[in-house]
């Protein structure tokens, strides 16, 4: 069963703009998409870009060194589903973004 990390409260990661936070060792992204928020692997797989720091667009986010695009939601690439980023359970508690791992 996976284990829920706090990564910040739900007003530190405005509306159509993403955060990373250290859980556990690992670098994770944290997408706020019109008040749902989601969860990637903070690190592009084409050469390790930081996604957290990408253009975002609709549910979409390009990676700012190479502009790999991976769906937020599902952590899916845009040209090939095939290869995607690992995604996080994200829920909400008093406030809080909760991360699972």
């Amino acid at each position: 069963m996976p284990e829920f990390f706090t990564v910040a409260r739900v007003e530190e990661v405005p509306e159509g703009q993403a955060r990373v936070y250290q859980v556990a060792g690992r670098e994770i992204a944290v997408f706020n998409l019109r008040g749902d928020f989601h969860a990637l692997d903070n690190i592009c797989p084409h050469r390790g870009g930081p996604l957290g720091e990408g253009f975002i667009s609709g549910s979409e986010v390009t990676c700012p060194w190479h502009a790999w695009s991976f769906d937020i939601k599902t952590g899916a690439y845009t040209f090939d589903p095939e290869l995607a980023v690992q995604t996080f359970e994200v829920r909400i508690q008093n406030g809080e973004i909760q991360v699972a791992l």
